[in-house]
C-alpha cells in the first residue's frame, strides 16, 4: 500500500508539508511525496509528451520525495505506471494555495487534475485546497495552512474508517480562510459558473498589444453549491463522478442526429 501525496505548487510549499503530515498520521509509514519540481499552478490535465521527464529522489523537510520535471498529472502518471505501480491505493493532492471551487477550476486546476487522473486510473483520490486571505504574506499563508491540519486529519480518518464512498471517483475539499475545531463540513455540489470572465488588453513600451485573462466573482452564487458555502466559513466536500456519458440523455440526443 502506497499513499501518494502530490500538488501543483511544488515540493517546497507548506500546504504539501501539511497534507503529508496529516496523511502520515492517519495512514502510517506508506506515504510518499511525488511532486513537480517547480510551480505548475493552473496546468490542468496537461501531460509532458514532447520532451523527456526527469525524476529525482530526495528528502525535503523530512519527507521522502520524488521531484518530477513535469505537471501534477505527470506526477500521478509516474507514480501509478512506474514508481509504485499497483501499490498505489490512494492519491492525495494539495493543499493548494487558493480555493478550487466551481466548475471552471475543476478543469483548470493542476491540483484537481492530479486527483482526476488518479480517478481515471481507478485509484481513489482527494484534492485539498485552502481559501487564503487576499494578498497574504508567505508567513501568513504558512500559518493558515497549518491551521487546517486537524481538519484534514479528521477528513482522512473518516475515509479510512468508513471507506471511500461508492460511485464516487474523486473528492474535492475546500477549506475556508478561518478554521477551527467547530468549523462545519458541508457536502455540496459544484457551482457551474462562478466567474464573469474578461480579457484585459494592454500595450508594452513598444506599442504592441498583450493580454491578461481575468475573471471577477459573480454575485449570484448558488446557495447549495461549493463557493457560496466556502465563503460562509464552511469546509466544502464535493463528490465528483467522471462519467462523460449521461445515459438518461442518450435517447434525447439521438433524436437530434436521426
Amino acid at each position: 500500500m502506497v499513499i501518494v501525496v502530490t500538488n501543483d505548487d511544488g515540493y517546497k510549499t507548506e500546504g504539501l508539508k501539511v497534507l503529508y503530515k496529516a496523511a502520515k498520521k492517519v495512514f502510517g509509514s506508506k506515504v510518499v511525496v511525488v511532486s513537480p519540481n517547480k510551480l505548475q499552478s493552473s496546468s490542468g490535465m496537461s501531460f509532458t509528451f514532447h520532451k523527456p521527464l526527469r525524476v529525482e529522489k530526495i528528502k525535503y523537510n523530512k519527507m521522502p520525495c520524488y521531484t518530477v520535471s513535469g505537471t501534477p498529472a505527470d506526477c500521478v502518471f509516474m507514480s501509478v505506471y512506474h514508481l509504485f505501480k499497483k501499490e498505489v491505493t490512494m492519491v492525495l493532492s494539495g493543499v493548494n494555495e487558493g480555493m478550487n471551487a466551481g466548475l471552471e477550476t475543476v478543469y483548470s486546476s493542476g491540483t484537481i487534475s492530479a486527483a482526476m487522473f488518479a480517478a481515471i486510473s481507478e485509484i481513489p483520490s482527494v484534492a485539498f485546497s485552502k481559501n487564503l486571505t487576499p494578498a497574504a504574506k508567505q508567513e501568513d499563508i504558512d500559518r493558515e495552512m497549518n491551521d487546517s491540519y486537524k481538519n484534514i486529519v479528521k477528513i482522512l480518518e473518516k475515509i479510512k474508517k468508513n471507506g471511500f464512498p461508492k460511485n464516487v471517483d474523486m473528492i474535492n475539499v475546500n477549506l475556508p480562510q478561518k478554521i477551527n475545531n467547530k468549523t462545519k463540513i458541508k457536502i455540496v455540489k459544484t457551482d457551474k459558473r462562478v466567474f464573469d470572465d474578461v480579457v484585459i488588453k494592454k500595450k508594452d513600451p513598444n506599442g504592441k498589444e498583450y493580454y491578461w485573462l481575468y475573471g471577477t466573482l459573480r454575485k449570484d452564487l448558488d446557495k447549495d453549491a461549493d463557493l457560496y458555502n466556502l465563503f460562509a466559513g464552511n469546509i466544502t466536500i464535493t463528490p465528483i463522478k467522471l462519467s462523460t456519458i449521461e445515459e438518461m440523455h442518450l435517447k434525447e440526443i439521438s433524436n437530434t442526429f436521426k
